[in-house]
């Protein structure tokens, strides 16, 4: 496989061929999600709960089989037949490096990723590194493995320190490698909420540090520079990879910048084209509505103010909503990734397998697994305790929890807070965080007593084999991966 590089605004190859990177996140293997795998709360403290609960090698053994079904050869050949020539996989430092022993590298995570190396050399596909859940969290959300919704990385020297030598590791190790596109140094960052997310700081209060981002990206790269100096580096935007505005200008060689573009009738309700509510009031969405969305991000614009390459990181569609309504997220999603193919856009979907959200591929809700976590995955939306598998309006959690946060800002005084945003700030503290950690041991006990073998069965729902294919998804994104 070729080396990348960057040459006049474009990712190229070794032979000066333009190469368009596009493909799929897979979030779920090195790096746990609640709504990929079905779990609640945070991956960590899952991690404690199933080896309380089933002993040190039955819940070591749980997660191992997990990730050894949910990203294998079969899923790499599938995804490699759609057309993509990329993929995203998430990583977790704690896979890494643990807190207890820093700066000291586990060689079983390794060992599992250089496994996934070695097969996408062999179907020619490439890997982007994406330090998902970094050292100290990055930001205030679970998807940073990030129970207690504080984001120490920009403001503590020694998770810095930690963090740049992790990724120096990565670059000793991956130096040589082709099938490496690049190292995507952090997703999403948030630099504004160190001590945790509030209406009064966050929405349209939020406030980036850019000093502390500047400062980290650039002694990050240095790092990675004087052990690697060729592999292509992807820098995201501060508030979730949003804002670009007060990002150094283009630095060294070899940079992309990336921005996450969801929109709403990705998510719905209702009719695509039709209208959405939004800020500034209802806005209709149809494909102009699509292009204005990405010409007017902060990310596109510094793209094309610095003359570098754009990676649209993550980007998609949910389908687990009314059926009649599932042609509506698909155009919109068709629509979508057609922008970004005539933009010259590179992009990777978010995500590629899961329990039935958004993934190319989703587990079988009538596998032996699905069925055992069925009850805690009802907890869930009952209590509003993630963010994909209740719609905020109707979760009976988080109706409570709107009318508590309503009476926290009347009693606050805090009047130039929205009401909307204090609700959402308040959910992920109290829901996404308290109530999903609760659900915790709900889940381990789902898995008490089961035998090493019922263990080794009941994993095999993550195996692609056993997983349905969200055909109509799959053929859209075919004729998008390959025009």
């Amino acid at each position: 496989m070729d080396l990348l590089q960057i040459e006049n605004g474009k990712i190229i190859n070794t032979s000066g061929k333009v190469v368009n990177l596009r493909g799929t996140c897979i979030g779920g293997f090195l790096n746990l999600e609640d709504f990929i795998n079905a779990y609640p709360g945070t991956e960590s403290t899952l991690r404690k709960h199933m080896l309380d609960t089933l002993g040190s090698v039955k819940g070591k053994m749980f997660f191992d089989r997990m990730a050894d079904n949910f990203f294998a050869e079969d899923d790499i050949a599938f995804i490699t037949a759609s057309g993509a020539n990329c993929i995203r996989i998430s990583l977790n430092y704690r896979c890494f490096e643990t807190d207890d022993k820093p700066f000291s590298y586990n060689e079983e995570g390794f060992k599992r990723l250089d496994g996934i190396l070695k097969l996408c050399e062999k179907y020619s596909i490439y890997v982007i590194l994406d330090m998902h859940a970094a050292p100290g969290w990055q930001n205030c959300h679970w998807h940073s493995d990030n129970e207690r919704g504080v984001a120490l990385l920009w403001t503590h020297k020694l998770f810095q320190d930690r963090f740049v030598a992790l990724w120096q590791e990565f670059a000793r190790r991956y130096e040589g490698r082709n099938v490496v596109a690049g190292y995507n140094l952090i997703n999403e960052p948030s630099t504004g909420n160190p001590n945790g997310e509030h209406a009064f700081d966050f929405y349209e209060h939020y406030k980036p540090d850019w000093d502390a981002m500047n400062s980290l990206y650039s002694r990050t790269v240095k790092a990675i520079r004087d052990i690697d100096p060729k592999h292509i580096i992807f820098l995201e935007g501060d508030n979730y990879s949003r804002y670009f505005e007060g990002l150094d200008a283009p630095f060294a060689a070899n940079l992309v910048y990336s921005s996450h573009n969801y929109t709403s009738p990705g998510f719905g309700s209702g009719p695509y084209p039709g209208y959405y509510q939004s800020e500034a009031g209802l806005v209709y969405w149809d494909k102009n509505r699509q292009k204005m969305d990405i010409l007017n991000c902060q990310g596109y614009i510094f793209s094309r103010q610095h003359n570098v390459p754009l990676w649209v990181g993550e980007f998609g569609s949910q389908y687990h909503g009314e059926k009649e309504q599932l042609h509506y997220r698909l155009k919109a999603m068709d629509d979508q990734l057609a922008v970004y193919n005539e933009c010259d856009i590179n992009w990777t979907t978010w995500t590629y397998k899961d329990a039935g959200i958004m993934g190319w591929v989703t587990l079988d809700p009538e596998s032996d697994y699905m069925k055992i976590v069925e009850p805690v995955q009802q907890m869930k939306r009952n209590l509003g305790a993630e963010n994909f598998v209740a719609q905020y309006w109707d979760s009976p959690g988080r109706v409570k929890s709107r009318e508590l946060a309503d009476l926290i800002l009347a009693e606050s005084g805090n009047y130039q807070c929205q009401n909307a945003a204090n609700a959402y700030t308040f959910n992920y503290a109290a829901l996404t965080g308290y109530a999903a950690a609760m659900l915790q041991p709900a889940y381990a006990r789902r898995f008490a007593n089961m035998t090493e073998t019922e263990i080794d069965n009941i994993m095999q729902a993550f195996n692609f084999k056993n997983c349905i294919i969200n055909k109509d998804y799959l053929e859209i994104l075919k004729q998008r991966l390959t025009e």
